[in-house]
């Protein structure tokens, strides 16, 4: 594959088992060298909480809630920890391993994709946004525990004013790597605070003050309602900024469908 070449998929709302088989799928298929470096963004068509790879379902999720509130769980392929998609545009860069854009690391990459963020951020007219330099813990030692997403800011993720904006996940292979992330829109911490199981009442105290009062979102940040393709339009006109190449729109080839349809069978 030409590594100038990059192919945008633009994707409306959808299920959350859809959305995570496709990143699947195309880090898969680029991994064979049968997909090109891929940014795809996407959007979640009813709240869903996504878990990380190896993230313990029946020790930090609480299912009966999940349940209740009709709201399904899906695995991501990559790490971390439970995070609800509701209101929220979600980015994935898929590029091959070596690529001539990105440092050979993780760390390295991460960096170089929160850049592209920024730039994008500030298309939005958000100029305070900030790399994280080292991970950074906002629930003390309480977050080494957390089953939240947010509790923690790790290495390279974006933040407004201390508060964390945009979690993202890394998953390397031996020949390619896929990384994705939310840019939230707008919260529901109390939801997301009542999806999770906790290991005592300071962390289910500390876990809700965290997502309430040190996480943030745009429509906080600008103090406006934001549209998902208004977003869309700033990321992706903030990574071809950031990364020179040939852009252009495209869509899913025949490997990716066919490994779609492997995939889709639930893992949770």
């Amino acid at each position: 594959m030409n590594q100038n070449n990059w192919r945008i998929i633009q994707d409306s709302l959808g299920d959350g088992d859809l959305n995570m088989a496709k990143d699947k799928a195309i880090l898969i298929a680029c991994s064979e060298g049968k997909a090109p470096a891929t940014l795809r963004v996407y959007g979640w068509k009813r709240p869903t909480l996504s878990i990380g790879y190896s993230q313990d379902i029946s020790k930090y999720i609480d299912l009966e809630s999940c349940k209740k509130n009709n709201i399904p769980v899906v695995r991501r392929f990559t790490g971390g920890r439970a995070l609800l998609h509701q209101y929220e545009l979600t980015y994935s860069v898929i590029a091959p391993i070596p690529h001539k854009l990105f440092p050979g690391s993780l760390r390295g990459t991460f960096e170089k994709i929160s850049r592209a963020i920024l730039e994008s951020l500030k298309i939005g007219g958000i100029m305070g946004a900030e790399v994280a330099g080292k991970k950074n813990s906002i629930l003390g030692s309480e977050s080494r525990r957390s089953p939240a997403c947010f509790s923690m800011v790790n290495h390279c993720e974006i933040t407004v004013e201390g508060k964390k904006l945009i979690g993202s996940a890394q998953r390397r292979l031996r020949s390619a790597f896929l990384q994705h992330g939310s840019l939230i829109l707008d919260r529901s911490p109390q939801l997301t605070h009542s999806l999770l199981k906790y290991s005592s009442e300071i962390e289910n105290h500390a876990v809700l003050e965290s997502l309430t009062f040190n996480t943030t979102d745009l429509k906080q940040v600008l103090k406006k309602d934001l549209e998902y393709n208004e977003v869309a339009q700033w990321v992706l006109k903030g990574f071809q900024k950031s990364l020179p190449g040939n852009w252009s729109q495209g869509s899913l080839n025949s490997d990716e469908f066919g490994l779609i349809e492997t995939f889709l069978t639930p893992e949770v």
